[in-house]
């Protein structure tokens, strides 16, 4: 902004001074005559104040010469940045090589050359590198070779401790999976007797039950065969002996009793008889009965008792089993642990075995590298198609560092220019630029902003600016910008005018930059001439300030929006630079 302003003052200034003197020199030719009286009587020194009086009057036509109008008027804008660039290739590769030393054998090119990606550009002596590298192979062979002979042992080892995990853990683990099969049977044997013994015993008690049962009702027959045989004992007292005796009395008419007394004692007799021998039979079976079951009693009793000892037994061996169990699972466990650990040494043993070749051979392969990069390196070859700019080697030479060639695409042709830090902030990628060159004539060729450089030019590696940047100097920003229109006149490092397009408008209201003026509020006014009829009738030119707003900004036009200004009407375009006739008379 400040340079365009810079640039519209600069120019406006130019062509009012122009104007102005021009102007003058029209009126001085016109009073050749005055101006000659008026330096006569100068020099005479007579007269100073009638000189005084023609250079306010001269002074004032001036003046009046130096108002100066012009129209607003509906135009095209563009609002630009001006900038000098130069034309470049967008791909440039300055070639080198690490080959420091070493003797250039045959260069295949000169400038202007053109050749295509891949192309021989110059050759090196790599005879010595050859047989360094032959060297270099035979001790990696002879290395590689003592690397694999210490790998090959490492593996064999470890096969080995693997054979050996497996075979231990597989007998142990068969060991300990035996041990549980017997744990299992003893306690299957265990649960089994703990059942039959739950069983018996529940036998036994049935038994006891039975047996009690049979003792008590043995008891009542006993009781009842005895209180029988007491009736039956009073029965033979009253008959007066035992039914046998009764029974030959009755036949003999003889004894105690007689009659129908005997009859009815006999019959008591006889019944007592009956049921006390049927009591001592019911007795007798009652007593058979308990004896037979207390027998089966007993024997269930004594076959409990053998279970109680088998169970305890059988707890005892599963016990024991499981005892045994533990111990192998402890045995597993620790074969497991053991070989493990043999396994995993063994594996740590062909780790450094293999880590120990690598670092044996590095340093041999890393030879071979290096001299096989260096032997690829014997041929520089383009590494893009272009047109060869410079070569700094000769045949024979012996290359000590630095650019060897430099190629670059003159098919693909950019502009880098540099901006001053006041405009760099409004320049944005994309945005339009037209530009000429001497070489395209007054063609205009449009391009377009492909990179803006965030940091100074001028700038170190570090951020910060280098002494040159840093010491006062104009900072500058470097632009590229792609080449849209196509022509085959452009070559490297040709001069390219630019304009960089920062807004354009059309068809808007328009006038001289200068004729935009601040009144004492700080608004934006232009003056414009208006026609006044004063009292005599007589007609006059004034000037009226109207308030208006400025939009976009040319390189000499402005923008402006007003209701009160319309196509046409003439604006007053201040001149500040107004010349002083007595400045100019006395050569000030």
């Amino acid at each position: 902004m400040g340079q365009r302003i810079l640039t519209s003052w600069r120019h406006n200034v130019k062509e009012k001074l122009k104007r102005g003197f021009g102007a003058a020199w029209k009126w001085i030719k016109r009073h050749k005559a005055l101006v000659i009286v008026l330096i006569i009587v100068c020099a005479v020194g007579g007269c100073v104040l009638r000189i005084r009086q023609a250079g306010q009057e001269m002074e004032a036509a001036l003046s009046q010469m130096a108002l100066q109008t012009d129209e607003a008027a509906y135009r095209d804008l563009t609002s630009t940045i001006n900038a000098t660039g130069y034309v470049q290739s967008d791909n440039t590769r300055s070639l080198t090589t690490t080959l420091v030393n070493t003797e250039v054998t045959e260069v295949n090119v000169k400038v202007g050359d053109v050749v295509q990606a891949g192309d021989a550009l110059c050759s090196f002596d790599t005879e010595e590198i050859e047989e360094s590298l032959a060297d270099a192979r035979e001790s990696l062979d002879v290395a590689q070779a003592q690397s694999n002979l210490s790998v090959q042992g490492a593996e064999r080892s470890l096969s080995d401790a693997v054979n050996a995990q497996n075979y231990q853990v597989g007998t142990a683990g068969k060991n300990r999976d035996y041990s549980w099969t017997t744990y299992e049977e003893a306690v299957a044997d265990y649960n089994e007797a703990v059942a039959d013994l739950e069983s018996k015993t529940k036998e036994e008690n049935d038994k006891k039950n039975e047996m009690d049962d049979a003792e008590s009702r043995m008891n009542r027959a006993q009781d009842e065969m005895e209180e029988s045989a007491g009736r039956y004992a009073e029965a033979q007292a009253a008959a007066g002996g035992d039914i046998g005796d009764l029974l030959e009395d009755i036949q003999n008419g003889t004894g105690s009793l007689s009659g129908s007394n005997l009859n009815q004692a006999a019959n008591e007799l006889s019944e007592a008889y009956s049921d006390y021998t049927a009591k001592q039979a019911a007795a007798q079976a009652a007593a058979t009965e308990y004896s037979t079951i207390s027998a089966e009693y007993q024997q269930i009793k004594a076959e409990r008792e053998a279970l109680e000892n088998s169970v305890d037994s059988m707890k005892t061996a599963m016990d024991s089993s499981y005892h045994t169990y533990e111990q192998q699972e402890d045995a597993y466990n620790n074969t497991v642990i053991t070989q493990n650990s043999s396994v995993a040494g063994m594996q740590d043993s062909l780790t450094n075995s293999r880590l120990s070749a690598s670092v044996s051979t590095q340093t041999q392969e890393n030879q071979v590298k290096t001299y096989e990069r260096q032997l690829e390196k014997g041929v520089l070859t383009s590494p893009i198609s272009g047109t060869v700019t410079e070569v700094n080697v000769q045949e024979g030479d012996t290359y000590t560092g630095g650019v060897i060639v430099t190629v670059q695409d003159c098919n693909a042709f950019i502009i880098e220019a540099e901006i001053d830090e006041y405009d760099i902030s409004d320049i944005k990628e994309g945005m339009k630029v037209i530009f000429r060159t001497d070489a395209t004539r007054d063609e205009e060729l449009e391009g377009e902003v492909i990179f803006v450089s965030p940091v100074p030019t001028g700038t170190s590696s570090n951020g910060s600016l280098t002494a040159g940047a840093a010491s006062g100097g104009d900072v500058t920003y470097q632009i590229k910008v792609a080449i849209n229109t196509d022509t085959d006149r452009l070559r490297l490092g040709m001069t390219a005018k630019m304009n960089i397009v920062l807004s354009e408008v059309e068809h808007v209201l328009t006038v001289p930059y200068d004729a935009v003026q601040t009144d004492e509020n700080g608004n934006d006014v232009v003056y414009v001439m208006e026609s006044v009829t004063g009292e005599d009738g007589q007609v006059t030119q004034q000037q009226r300030a109207v308030p208006v707003t400025v939009g976009t900004e040319g390189d000499y036009y402005v923008e402006i929006i007003s209701d009160e200004i319309t196509e046409g009407m003439t604006v007053v375009v201040p001149q500040e630079d107004a010349v002083n006739i007595m400045d100019l008379m006395m050569g000030q």
